[in-house]
């Protein structure tokens, strides 16, 4: 596999992720209708989402490569998390918090790793827009962190 094929994989594998992520945000954004704040930031990183599924399918055919529909392998994974997070509990926003801001370091690192594996290879076109990719990462996983503590004081006043 040449360093451009790999590239290319990579970022199916991220175009998977981020599909894949979609629909554990929405259920996430259910969970959290009685935490306007909380509820309409997911709401905007559901669209951001979206946004960053189709600029990295821009990459892929950018580099002359085309979307897997077979990449199951980070979908897998978050769902998993989605599974561990989304029981019916009173602790729901609390799993849900700890999921997301996993899910979203994870993301963060994968998009570094992505950027450097880009100027490797001169594209760097392609590293600009997953840079922008990243710092809508980087921002949502501080909002999370901003709001766990909460999410864990209310979870617990309340049992």
């Amino acid at each position: 596999m040449s360093s451009r094929e790999q590239l290319i994989t990579w970022l199916n594998d991220a175009y998977a992720m981020e599909s894949a992520l979609e629909e554990v945000l929405e259920r996430h954004a259910k969970d959290a209708e009685d935490h306007p704040e909380v509820h309409a930031r997911i709401m905007r990183h559901i669209d951001e989402t979206r946004e960053q599924a189709e600029t990295v399918r821009g990459c892929i055919d950018a580099l002359g490569g085309s979307v897997s529909g077979a990449k199951s392998a980070f979908a897998s994974f978050f769902g998993a998390m989605q599974g561990m997070a989304n029981k019916p509990a009173g602790d729901t926003l609390v799993k849900n918090g700890l999921a997301d801001f996993a899910a979203e370091h994870f993301e963060i690192a994968s998009y570094k790793a992505l950027i450097q594996a880009a100027r490797s290879l001169g594209e760097e076109e392609i590293a600009r827009k997953l840079t922008g990719i990243l710092r809508q990462e980087e921002d949502m996983a501080a909002f999370l962190e901003e709001k766990l503590p909460d999410a864990v004081s209310e979870t617990l006043a309340h049992a």
